[in-house]
């Protein structure tokens, strides 16, 4: 029998709202104009821009929600102009979160290259390239409604990762650390549910890298360092790497010269993945089979609980050293950050020596790190509670602090015990 009219409008209605909050309506990418040679003014459309004012470049790839590129002429143009530098090159790649894109007007793309502009300044004598990897984490502009779709854009986030994207992080690799000992710098950002983005296209590579070859050999990640900011995925999704590499610990022990390769650093004061995904995720994991792996570890708490606000996995703290002085800028350093080193006490208890007050130098500008002896010594998968002074909310990409920490890592900071 067919619909009463009332019925069936309510009906469309509801299917139309329902159908929106998932992400269906087609919105398209933003940065159609691509071309080789880099654009320089008026460049809201454009794919490859270089800002001849602050000496960066800025490259965009966009994906869609099955996670395939929506025009591969931006990958080919990026990755020509990877290969045409002349000099050492420092690559930043970019993946926002939840609520962003690529549109030129959106915040963290703004915020983004402010940040390229003092990667340059602190590093004049790289060229300096940005890749902003673009997903639809937008998908419904009604302020009240926004955040009804987070867990669409949740799952999206998982999928974007799974397909064309690690094809295109191996290529850029490839091209900027082609040579064991080069000057090239790779750096990897992912924020909030772009970090969901980033750890499910490389979680397979980091893997492997960490478990092969089997013996005591300094390990390596993706590139020089990846970064994951207030990421907005389960702890139950970092377990693996999390045992494999207290396994290894256990089986060879780190080298001294091992430097960090993943970071995941957490605000104490992000509330939106510390209640708000909690409350998410259990909405969902409610309906899923949980047990305890460990008299000390709980399946269910590892579900539903973000990877940076999980203590058992919390490895390291950052603060202000001096609450009195501000961090606003990178201390410039005229001879380089490699030689600056961070200091790492050592300290012994019970049958476990582990290493804490970590003093970072000025270059670091006033930040300290602090080991808390839940990881191995020089165990390269940081996991940083971070001061709220230092990462105020969830954002992260207008923070300079953080930055400033994460350009010395990348610039090889050596760990010296002492």
């Amino acid at each position: 029998m067919a619909l009463p009219y009332s019925h069936l409008a309510i009906s469309v209605v509801v299917f139309a709202f329902l159908f929106s909050l998932t992400g269906c309506f087609p919105e398209g990418y933003y940065r159609t104009q691509i071309s080789s040679v880099p654009c320089r003014l008026n460049c809201d459309s454009a794919s490859l821009i270089v800002n001849s004012e602050h000496e960066y470049a800025l490259g965009f790839v966009e994906l869609d929600d099955q996670g395939q590129f929506y025009d591969r002429g931006q990958v080919e143009v990026l990755l020509n102009w990877l290969k045409q530098a002349s000099q050492p090159q420092y690559v930043i790649l970019f993946v926002h979160g939840w609520h962003h894109n690529a549109n030129d007007n959106d915040f963290n793309v703004r915020r983004f290259k402010d940040a390229l502009k003092d990667v340059k300044t602190h590093n004049p004598g790289h060229r300096v390239t940005g890749i902003y990897v673009g997903w639809r984490g937008e998908t419904f502009s009604v302020p009240w409604l926004r955040a009804l779709t987070f867990w669409d854009r949740k799952q999206v986030s998982e999928e974007v990762g799974r397909n064309a994207l690690l094809d295109f992080l191996l290529r850029v690799e490839a091209l900027v650390k082609s040579e064991p000992h080069t000057q090239n710098r790779l750096l990897s950002v992912g924020h909030s549910l772009g970090a969901s983005v980033l750890f499910n296209a490389l979680h397979p590579v980091l893997l492997q890298r960490l478990v092969q070859p089997v013996d005591h050999s300094v390990r390596s990640g993706y590139g020089d360092l990846v970064v994951f900011v207030n990421p907005a995925f389960e702890a139950m999704r970092f377990s693996a790497i999390r045992a494999a590499a207290q396994r290894y610990s256990q089986e060879f022990g780190y080298s001294r010269q091992q430097n960090p390769l993943l970071m995941v650093a957490t605000s104490e004061a992000d509330t939106t993945t510390k209640n708000t995904f909690a409350f998410s995720r259990t909405l969902t994991a409610v309906f899923e089979e949980h047990r305890f792996i460990d008299p000390t570890l709980s399946e269910w708490e590892l579900d539903t609980t973000a990877v940076g606000h999980f203590n058992q996995y919390i490895t390291h703290r950052l603060k202000i050293k001096n609450p009195m002085l501000t961090v606003d800028n990178c201390t410039a350093n005229p001879v380089g950050l490699g030689s600056v080193s961070t200091k790492l006490q050592p300290q012994t208890q019970g049958d476990q020596t582990g290493f804490k007050a970590s003093v970072l130098s000025a270059a670091f500008n006033n930040l300290e790190l602090q080991h808390l002896q839940n990881s191995a010594p020089y165990d390269p998968y940081w996991v940083i509670q971070a001061d709220k002074s230092i990462l105020p909310s969830h954002g992260f990409v207008n923070q300079k602090p953080l930055w400033c920490f994460i350009d010395a890592m990348v610039n090889r900071v050596q760990l010296v015990a002492r």
